[in-house]
């Protein structure tokens, strides 16, 4: 709490040791969130991380009533662990944190596509636990249908994101998601498996889909605070490129509000089915949702009746920006519901 009785809620991002303590520009893309937490009388305040400067900032969200994050889990070469460890502590000694790291673990990684697959945005997918495993069991499977995606267990910007296409002469065609112009490579089968290896240190793993065709056709993004959408963005493939060439979509999106017609058939299946499906499976309870999550969907199989089916690609929820227009109030709104059934 400030002097004055406010609650107070850290906003934290990844950043320079020397910007800890300046204001935020209005041009920043959590300046909204500021606002909007300020006219609900939240005392909102920057909290920069950055392993240099952790003990100052480890110290600052001690004195705070709550904890926002937006901090990718790669970054130039750094991962979020030592940051995770210490939400950690913070959320044990009593501040709330969103999103947890073990609420990440659970629906923020590219395990939710194997532990979700029965739903009805699921499908062909499977889990190789070890580079053996992956060894011994993809080659079948890339072999029965003649193209996959393979996805590392954490990431950001389509990094360890591989299509993966067999040629006749036992040479795949990889492309990888980082890569937005259709930039291809080829090498064996046995190479790329080796060069998989590293994907299993430690608790990781891969992830492997089937390849969806309409890929060209772009994809839906579905933003939630909790189990409410907030927004969507539309995102499009490259004019006349092919499923051939598509492969790690363009960033450009366009923002519609939550009333959007054109999506409302997904909205409900989100909210009504396949939110509180996943919050079953992955147990998760209501008060431990992200204030902001997004669930990014390619189109599936066209139904009997004509609708589009989805399927889901992945679930971001360690940084999701941007956002819609209406989301920071969304935010803003269940950071307050929080608080108020926090105080009891």
């Amino acid at each position: 709490m400030t002097k004055d009785g406010k609650a107070r809620i850290a906003i934290v991002w990844r950043g320079r040791a020397e910007s800890r303590g300046e204001p935020v520009p209005e041009t920043s893309r959590l300046f909204p969130v500021f606002r909007e937490l300020e006219d609900r009388d939240i005392a909102a305040e920057p909290a920069v991380y950055c392993e240099e400067a952790s003990g100052a900032f480890r110290d600052q969200l001690l004195h705070c009533d709550g904890v926002l994050v937006w901090v990718d889990p790669l970054d130039e070469g750094r991962t979020r662990g030592k940051l995770d460890a210490m939400l950690r502590d913070v959320a044990a000694a009593g501040i709330w944190v969103s999103a947890h790291p073990d609420v990440i673990l659970k629906m923020g990684t590219k395990d939710v596509l194997f532990r979700t697959r029965h739903l009805g945005w699921g499908g062909d997918t499977f889990l190789y636990r070890s580079a053996d495993e992956f060894r011994r069991e993809f080659p079948a499977r890339l072999a029965a249908c003649g193209s996959r995606v393979l996805k590392q267990y954490r990431g950001n910007g389509g990094q360890g994101v591989w299509r993966v296409a067999l040629k006749s002469d036992g040479v795949v065609r990889l492309q990888e998601a980082t890569h937005r112009d259709g930039t291809a490579s080829e090498m064996s089968l046995a190479d790329f498996l080796n060069h998989c290896k590293t994907y299993f240190a430690g608790q990781g793993r891969l992830i492997d889909q089937a390849f969806q065709p309409r890929v060209a056709e772009g994809m839906v993004r579905c933003y939630m605070s909790a189990s409410r959408l907030v927004g969507f963005a539309r995102q499009y493939a490259k004019d006349g490129a092919t499923a051939e060439e598509t492969f790690g979509l363009p960033a450009a999106k366009t923002m519609y509000g939550p009333g959007e017609a054109l999506f409302q058939r997904l909205r409900a299946l989100l909210e009504r089915e396949w939110t509180p499906q996943l919050q079953q499976i992955l147990e998760i309870d209501d008060a431990a949702l992200p204030v902001l999550w997004d669930a990014d969907f390619l189109f599936g199989p066209k139904l009997a009746d004509g609708d589009d089916s989805y399927v889901l690609c992945e679930i971001n929820a360690s940084c999701v920006t941007p956002f819609p227009p209406l989301a920071p109030a969304a935010i803003a709104q269940t950071v307050l519901s929080r608080l108020a059934a926090r105080r009891g």
